[in-house]
């Protein structure tokens, strides 16, 4: 009997398109490609979600790869990106139908300390009964440890979670785990059709 909803945050509760956020820094192509594939697509953008690298070490390495045309800017999009993270409005309908239905909800997301710059923006946050973040625990979905440390932080049991994520790779995962899941393509009638049948 599923007792546990768990959402990842990233194009589930709320928008994120790298792509996007450039865009309201500059409309040259070639430019965008470089920001995109060595800020947002670098395996430091990765490190920092993991935790283990802050934001000035980010910055510094980014910088240093990135011309000089182009440092300043980089500086501000690694300051301000999560402003460019809006919430999925709908999804507030759906956190609360499933609270009226007593189910417990979670969060599970692979997401640097800048959360914490945009939690409240979160639809329905005060609904959720645990965030369990990425850069707390120096781990990323879709490791398997992740979702151990997961279940093991709330006392979960996996058979009795459902997890929704936008990712395949990350819902493969959870079931491997013993979390069943469902991949969201932002169908918010097929999500509540899911959900009303778990």
């Amino acid at each position: 009997m599923i007792k546990n909803i768990v959402f990842d945050m990233g194009n589930v509760l709320m928008s994120y398109d790298p792509k996007e956020m450039l865009k309201h820094y500059t409309n040259e192509t070639s430019e965008l490609k470089l920001l995109l594939n060595e800020i947002f697509q670098s395996v430091e953008w990765l490190q920092f979600d993991r935790g283990i690298i802050d934001k000035d070490t980010l910055k510094l390495i980014v910088s240093e790869r990135v011309p000089d045309s182009l440092k300043q800017i980089s500086f501000e999009i690694l300051d301000n990106w999560y402003q460019y993270v809006f919430p999925i409005e709908q999804m507030g309908d759906v956190i609360d139908s499933l609270k009226e239905k007593k189910f417990n909800l979670y969060i599970l997301s692979n997401v640097s300390s800048d959360f914490h710059l945009f939690k409240n923006r979160i639809p329905s946050i005060n609904k959720f009964d645990g965030i369990f973040l990425s850069s707390d625990w120096k781990l990323l979905k879709p490791e398997k440890e992740i979702y151990q440390t997961f279940y093991s932080y709330f006392k979960l049991n996996p058979a009795e979670c459902f997890f929704i994520d936008d990712m395949p790779a990350n819902i493969e995962s959870a079931k491997l785990s013993g979390m069943e899941g469902y991949i969201f393509k932002k169908d918010f009638e097929q999500l509540m059709n899911v959900l009303n049948s778990i």
